[in-house]
């Protein structure tokens, strides 16, 4: 019986420290970033830019974020792709928490949910296809810049998802406001269960 619980235990253990390190493409929880910049905060009515920022928008969007957080689990696992940093993405595209709705070819998002019902909720393949987008800039980013860390290849590869991969020319391109957003949403994501 005894053995039972040791293999059970280690079992948890397993399953908690893989979820906690998810992700071939860099550790959100050690990449520093100043956040969102003050004209993003200003767009969506604060008055205050940064890592503050970021987290609030994130905290907005939290409960949108949770109904997909099966989905964006199973597409990190296909992708090795942090689902923190998925659902940072998801979060900065559709901003302040308003409803994610299927516009066709993608996901957009609604002002005023009053006025537009949702015609569908994020699928597994929209969730993928933008997976799918973001880690092959990241390896095209790992191709163009073999002697970056996988942390710089993360922000190199966020900030070319956002501004094609021409954007990066060299790491003092590693600072868009794109990456600086999301990777700050991630964090805060990360530590609240995604």
């Amino acid at each position: 019986m005894s053995a039972l619980w040791l293999l059970l235990g280690l079992l948890a253990l397993t399953g908690s420290s893989e979820s906690s390190n998810w992700g071939c493409y860099g550790n959100i929880r050690t990449v520093d970033t100043p956040g969102a910049s003050c004209m993003i905060g200003r767009r969506h009515g604060l008055n205050y830019c940064g890592v503050r920022a970021s987290e609030r928008l994130a905290e907005i969007d939290m409960p949108y974020l949770l109904r997909f957080q099966p989905v964006i689990r199973t597409v990190g696992q296909k992708y090795c792709m942090d689902p923190a940093v998925i659902a940072g993405v998801l979060s900065r595209e559709s901003p302040g928490g308003n409803v994610l709705v299927n516009v066709g070819d993608g996901i957009g998002a609604v002002q005023d949910s009053s006025f537009y019902a949702p015609t569908s909720w994020i699928t597994e393949s929209q969730v993928s296809q933008k997976t799918e987008v973001l880690t092959s800039k990241i390896k095209e980013i790992q191709r163009r810049f073999p002697t970056w860390t996988p942390d710089q290849c993360l922000r190199g590869g966020l900030c070319a998802y956002d501004g094609g991969v021409g954007y990066v020319k060299s790491n003092q391109d590693l600072s868009c406001d794109f990456c600086n957003d999301v990777l700050a949403r991630a964090k805060y994501l990360k530590r609240h269960g995604f």
